[in-house]
């Protein structure tokens, strides 16, 4: 993996590290309140993603930054940007003047189709990190490749 797919792993992970650190430390609530602002989602569902979505957003960024199990961690991240640009769009078009929620209560954001936009630019971006791999500054390269080293490892065992 080249300079340009490693810069791009890194900074989709720290993005999403710091989206996932606002979150938690907004609360739940403040999270389930962004979400429920979208007008999309049932009441049932909202609660729990909002506990939930902080905790993935970390996940999914510490596995980029770090490169462990980068395949998957930027797929995910990517189809997560993807569903974001579809949100976003849908406030944009609906004329919904919600705050994404995207940094919580750090930085408030109106709808746009910049917005979208720039959803759509992050998703293509983890997608092309998907498609490149850890590389070799990564947690995946030492344990040999992610998913395919497992196979490895296995034939080792």
């Amino acid at each position: 993996m080249g300079i340009v797919a490693l810069v791009a792993r890194v900074a989709i992970g720290v993005l999403l590290v710091l989206a996932g650190a606002i979150k938690l430390h907004d609360g739940a609530g403040s999270t389930a309140s962004a979400i429920a602002a979208y007008r999309l989602l049932s009441p049932a569902v909202i609660a729990p993603l909002g506990i939930a979505l902080p905790f993935v957003e970390l996940v999914l960024g510490a596995y980029l930054v770090a490169g462990f199990q980068t395949r998957a961690a930027a797929t995910i991240a990517a189809l997560q940007f993807v569903v974001f640009a579809a949100a976003v769009g849908s406030l944009v078009v609906r004329n919904i003047p919600a705050d994404c929620g995207c940094f919580g209560s750090a930085l408030p954001t109106a709808p746009s189709w910049g917005h979208v936009a720039a959803d759509l630019g992050l998703a293509l971006l983890a997608f092309g990190v998907a498609r490149a791999g850890s590389g070799r500054f990564s947690v995946d390269r030492l344990l040999g490749d992610g998913f395919e080293g497992t196979e490895r490892c296995a034939r080792v065992l």
